[in-house]
């Protein structure tokens, strides 16, 4: 009897553990792809993200990129070892790379970007790159913050976590 409960409280606490784990706490993200027109970036497509901040737990985004082959991968990573800062060690290390694979991360691929922040201290953190897709000049940028600081806005201006595609079409 004794031995049985001692394995439910067991197995309780792993679950919960897991449970704990697998939180994605207050930050939030936003992968997008802009397009050149004129002199203006117009937003082509984004998808907006929780990341999972359990330590050294990878989160990636795919997009596709539109007319191509390439994909537009986004990655996320939170550890607790990489920082020299005085808020503490525990840092937020963002990717951005472009590839004709999903199933890499932007941290493996050449010529990515990548930006680093204190998590303890996050307000914002963005990451951009630019890159040539069948000669038209996109912007790809990933954007993540702590929702607790987010200001006040109505929900029509709040995108929800679905893909958002807006084509534009040339008159030439």
């Amino acid at each position: 009897m004794i031995k049985t409960l001692m394995t439910a409280v067991g197995l309780l606490t792993l679950f919960a553990v897991s449970a704990v784990g697998q939180d994605t706490g207050p930050v939030r993200c936003v992968a997008a792809i802009y397009r050149l027109r004129g002199e203006e970036w117009r937003l082509v497509k984004s998808v907006k993200f929780n990341p999972k901040l359990a330590e050294e737990e990878l989160t990636n985004k795919v997009i596709d990129l539109p007319a191509s082959k390439l994909r537009l991968l986004a990655s996320v990573f939170p550890t607790d070892e990489s920082m020299h800062s005085a808020k503490g060690a525990d840092s937020i290390k963002l990717g951005l790379a472009i590839s004709k694979s999903s199933t890499a991360n932007a941290f493996d691929i050449a010529n990515n970007a990548v930006a680093e922040g204190t998590l303890s201290a996050l307000d914002t953190l963005r990451v951009e790159r630019t890159a040539y897709v069948k000669r038209n000049l996109m912007l790809t940028r990933l954007e993540c913050w702590d929702s607790t600081l987010e200001k006040e806005t109505s929900k029509e201006e709040v995108p929800s976590d679905e893909v958002y595609l807006w084509l534009y079409f040339d008159n030439q």
